[in-house]
């Protein structure tokens, strides 16, 4: 396991404002390109069919114009989410027929 021994602890008075208007807009973009893909996967799950020719990835780079790490990241985040949604509702399913039995 990696240990980090020292850390450089930024604060946001001390950081300029167009670097935080920057990094404000970045989170803005990363969070509405991870709710449109997460919503595309959402759907095509629902409806059995791909919504795209290209792949998720590539409709991200070229919808959102941000560069193959990010839109990985995008992709892969919505992804995890979806599979803990779905698991999150199978756990509440299991528990509500335990209720019902009871």
């Amino acid at each position: 396991m990696k240990k980090a021994y020292f850390s450089k602890r930024i604060w946001k008075k001390e950081i300029n404002a167009f670097t935080l208007v920057e990094i404000a807009l970045l989170s803005e973009l990363f969070n509405r390109a991870k709710r449109f893909v997460f919503q595309t996967l959402v759907r095509q799950k629902r409806w059995e069919r791909e919504l795209h020719k290209e792949s998720i990835h590539l409709v991200v780079k070229k919808e959102f114009g941000v560069k193959n790490y990010v839109a990985n990241s995008i992709v892969r985040e919505s992804q995890a989410l979806l599979k803990a949604q779905s698991e999150l509702n199978k756990l509440y399913i299991k528990q509500t027929d335990e209720k019902i039995k009871k």
